[in-house]
């Protein structure tokens, strides 16, 4: 399962919303957007969580520069391999 996958599934739930809206009753609109609503309440984080070793909070510069080294790379993984060296 991709990172993206709960974005994309959170996206789609809200184009059937609109779909339902305009094509089918309010009823079955609804009846989507809960569905979405909890879906997007309960889905795993996208950003991700990093976790930083106490005391050590990474330099902002470091993590720019290490960033424009690598590009395509999440502010996450540059925390990550900023606070290991």
């Amino acid at each position: 399962m991709s990172r993206w996958t709960p974005a994309l599934i959170i996206l789609g739930g809200i184009a059937l919303t609109a779909c339902a809206w305009l094509t089918l009753d309010l009823l079955y609109s609804c009846m989507a957007a809960l569905a979405t609503i909890t879906y997007a309440t309960f889905a795993p984080g996208i950003v991700g969580n990093t976790p930083i070793p106490r005391g050590s909070a990474p330099d902002p510069s470091q993590v720019k520069r290490w960033r424009e080294t690598h590009p395509g790379s999440t502010v996450s993984e540059a925390i990550a391999a900023v606070t290991k060296r």
